[in-house]
């Protein structure tokens, strides 16, 4: 039995990736630049929010639409991030780095969005309202040590 969004490795992935955007940019905040950062690390966050949000929702039309919500701010978050490396915001090795994770964040949410699509297709709601049971490859639980 699931216990919760936390399970989710997309939102897992995404929840690490907006920290070190985060991280990232806060390095680089300057005054005359400030606006721009605020705004690449706002989409970052964003990201994480819709996966969560469609965690949430009661029907796979429902959650679809928010993970293509999640799609849509991770392709702001990559265009923006390479508009802060072209303005020397970041460094070149973060900026490789969170597009290499970003892209990784992608691969999970196309896999997700996916299923979701199959199950629409089929007729079928999600196994548990609300919280559907994605192929393993996309869900992988994480375990505290006891």
């Amino acid at each position: 039995m699931s216990s919760g969004v936390r399970e989710l490795r997309v939102w897992q992935e995404s929840v690490s990736l907006a920290g070190d955007v985060i991280r990232a940019i806060r390095q680089s905040i300057r005054r005359e630049t400030k606006s721009v950062s605020d705004q690449v690390m706002a989409t970052a966050v964003a990201v994480g929010t819709h996966i969560a949000e469609g965690y949430g929702r009661h029907t796979a039309h429902e959650q679809r639409a928010s993970y293509i919500a999640a799609k849509s701010a991770l392709l702001r978050l990559e265009t923006e991030l390479a508009i802060a490396r072209h303005a020397e915001l970041i460094p070149a090795g973060a900026f490789t780095e969170l597009t290499t994770r970003s892209s990784q964040v992608a691969r999970l949410l196309a896999g997700y969005i996916v299923y979701l699509d199959r199950q629409i297709a089929d007729g079928e709601a999600p196994p548990r309202l609300g919280k559907p049971t994605p192929p393993i490859a996309i869900l992988d639980s994480v375990r505290a040590p006891s």
